[in-house]
């Protein structure tokens, strides 16, 4: 990684970048709706981290591998579609990787592996863009993998403090845990090239919370 990889990857992990990622919870919200006690939040951050957050994480590296051999990102998609079974998970990971793709297209608009996500009916998930821009960024697959871990879960803390608020440093804390939970699992993850490989970890619960919250008036969160 040379100088202005490692400014990018700064970039990727800021909650200031106009990509969307402040309007979503990482699943917090849906959780605390379908009755998870606020005490436990802490397990749930690290069982989606392990779940979720792992497949998207795996998904990245996977796109980045595609980017940089000029491959198409079609197949990458559709295996993260079928690790990822709630349609309101995806349609919102789909909204984030929209986000992610008009801020890519404006700043890089020559660049090939950004280039590669042509126009697809419903749109790119936000793994695969990350992927892409991770391709272009010349971002190295481990810091990749940790820039998708730790965004899903500064989202949730992010969403915590108006969900339910409370000391900012015991969301530092919660974050910490969650990514030190799975930092054994980079560099397997990191080493991944095609999609056939990325793991299927399930969250069948998170999943059904998830569609519950798709459908509900009282949200603060997209998801």
């Amino acid at each position: 990684m040379n100088a202005d990889s490692h400014t990018i990857a700064l970039l990727l992990a800021d909650a200031r970048l106009p990509s969307g990622g402040y309007a979503y919870s990482s699943g917090l919200e849906p959780a605390l709706q379908g009755g998870l006690p606020p005490g436990e939040i802490g397990a749930f951050l690290r069982a989606r981290a392990r779940t979720t957050t792992i497949v998207d994480a795996a998904t990245a590296v996977v796109a980045r591998a595609a980017g940089l051999r000029g491959d198409s990102y079609g197949p990458i998609e559709r295996a993260w579609a079928a690790r990822t079974p709630s349609r309101a998970a995806r349609n919102s990971s789909r909204e984030l990787g929209r986000g992610l793709l008009r801020l890519a297209t404006t700043l890089w608009p020559d660049s090939a592996p950004i280039a590669g996500l042509t126009r697809l009916t419903g749109g790119w998930s936000r793994p695969v863009v990350l992927g892409a821009v991770a391709a272009h960024a010349d971002l190295d697959a481990e810091a990749l993998v940790r820039i998708a871990v730790y965004d899903d879960m500064a989202c949730a803390v992010a969403a915590l403090l108006k969900l339910e608020p409370g000391d900012p440093i015991d969301g530092v804390r919660l974050v910490i845990d969650a990514c030190a939970s799975v930092a054994d699992f980079t560099p397997q993850l990191a080493a991944l090239t095609f999609p056939e490989a990325i793991p299927a970890s399930s969250a069948p619960e998170s999943e059904a919370w998830a569609e519950a919250h798709a459908v509900t008036n009282r949200r603060l969160f997209r998801a």
